[in-house]
């Protein structure tokens, strides 16, 4: 069966109108998502980008493949680990990816006949992936494939097109906020991120404004997917296929400490979108059980049958699959998903359907070293932290991530604590910047001293490359 896997970079499940948005309009995902089985409290187990990724393509938590954070340097999965695009491959599939993450990482190529690698660092738009990818699916719509596009509009710079900017902008640009800058520079990353994203803005009246275009990027990106599908229905396979959408993490705006990013497991950074249509085999429908993107391979590989699930690893997964949820057969899947960042910070956390509790292993350049409880009934928003109130609930989570853990470890060392020992990723990247800035005479902003916490209990074969030329 054709299969197409959608990642949409950065987006969180409540910027989409088919999951509650009423500030985003999306209305060709909210139509897909009218034909699909859309599962709408899916959590990211490991974030950010490459943890996510590999949790999803691998079935596995990040305890398990040693994968936590992004950007470690010393990081790589194992080549016995199962990779979905492998196991395509091998049960007879031609497989190609539209995507630049194996200029990050090596094993984000493997299983791939074509791995298309879109100009730039990482931040083509859409229409530039699309644009390489309907070519090859011209040449391919006759087989048997699998296809990964990977859509980064939503992530910073936040620059998108006409008339998407104006839609969205338009409210907020001639309310001048006199502060702003104060308040920019006011936050621990502000040096990265001024050169990530505030020095690309035509302007900044105000906060509002930056949230706007992070807006208007996803509008964009909602259009430039309606004229995929369109083309798929061109082609006469929209139909015969199998469409994965995903989300690999969130981002926040400015609701928590780490303003326009994705670093914080609060449900604006860990909940995603994930949808599946592929008619006659996935019958439409609506969820709200708990379930992680680590499920999403089990699914794949029981939906697409026994050829494909032989030698796939599903003993080893930690995903379970969503089958007899598509099939009403239960309306529970997970009493609990357990979430990870080790990129700015090095945190865990369980979350239920009534409580979220974080755990802190070094808090970074941030502040937030306490432990976390949020009662997300009373506040969804995860604003009023109760883990002081409510101790034997902390208790209670604490045994059962300590549990999770234990479990997901089996006795081998904590990746996480290779991580904090080797130093966070994304604070070595700010502190180069800051670096940068002493050498040409400018004083740091910020202190970057290690704060960490003590832990609390706490074969190859040839493929074909190709560039954005080569469609």
């Amino acid at each position: 069966m054709r299969t197409l896997f959608v990642s949409l970079d950065t987006l969180c499940a409540t910027r989409l109108s088919c999951l509650g948005s009423t500030t985003v309009h999306t209305p060709n995902l909210d139509a897909f998502a009218s034909d699909a089985a859309v599962f709408r409290h899916t959590f990211a187990t490991d974030i950010p980008t490459q943890p996510s990724h590999t949790a999803l393509f691998t079935g596995r938590s990040g305890i398990s493949t040693g994968i936590v954070s992004h950007f470690h340097p010393p990081a790589c999965l194992d080549e016995d680990v199962s990779w979905m695009p492998s196991v395509f491959h091998r049960s007879g599939y031609r497989t190609a990816a539209v995507d630049h993450l194996f200029s990050m990482k090596q094993w984000f190529i493997r299983g791939y006949d074509d791995y298309m690698v879109p100009p730039g660092r990482s931040r083509s738009p859409a229409s530039v992936i699309r644009g390489m990818a309907e070519p090859w699916l011209d040449a391919h719509r006759d087989e048997d494939f699998f296809l990964f596009l990977h859509f980064w509009d939503a992530h910073i710079p936040y620059v998108p097109p006409e008339p998407f900017k104006s839609i969205y902008t338009g409210p907020f640009i001639d309310r001048v906020d006199v502060g702003i800058n104060d308040k920019l520079s006011s936050r621990p990353s502000y040096l990265l991120f001024k050169r990530n994203l505030y020095d690309h803005l035509d302007r900044l009246p105000n906060l509002d404004y930056i949230e706007a275009l992070h807006h208007a990027e996803i509008a964009y990106l909602d259009h430039e997917l309606g004229c995929l599908f369109n083309r798929l229905d061109d082609l006469g396979i929209l139909d015969d296929m199998m469409i994965v959408v995903f989300g690999d993490h969130g981002e926040i705006m400015t609701d928590h400490d780490a303003w326009f990013d994705h670093a914080g497991l609060y449900d604006s950074v860990v909940r995603v979108p994930l949808m599946i249509r592929a008619p006659g085999v996935v019958p439409p429908m609506s969820t709200d059980a708990l379930v992680g993107l680590v499920d999403v391979a089990p699914t794949i590989y029981e939906l697409l049958g026994p050829n494909l699930a032989t030698g796939a690893g599903l003993e080893a997964m930690d995903g379970r699959s969503l089958v007899p949820l598509m099939e009403r057969l239960t309306d529970h899947h997970r009493e609990a998903v357990y979430l990870s960042e080790c990129t700015w910070q090095a945190k865990r956390g369980v979350r239920t359907a009534e409580w979220k509790y974080i755990r802190c292993w070094d808090p970074g350049i941030y502040p937030r070293s306490e432990p976390e409880l949020y009662h997300l009934p009373t506040d969804p928003d995860e604003q009023v932290n109760l883990a002081t109130l409510r101790p034997d609930v902390v208790s209670a989570l604490d045994s059962r991530l300590e549990g999770w853990l234990a479990a997901g470890l089996d006795g081998r060392p904590d990746p996480m604590l290779e991580v904090v020992g080797y130093g966070l990723p994304a604070v070595s990247r700010l502190r180069a910047v800051v670096d940068e800035e002493q050498a040409q005479g400018v004083a740091p902003l910020i202190d970057l001293r290690s704060r960490a916490t003590s832990p609390s209990r706490g074969g190859r074969r040839r493929i074909r490359v190709l560039g954005a030329s080569t469609g």
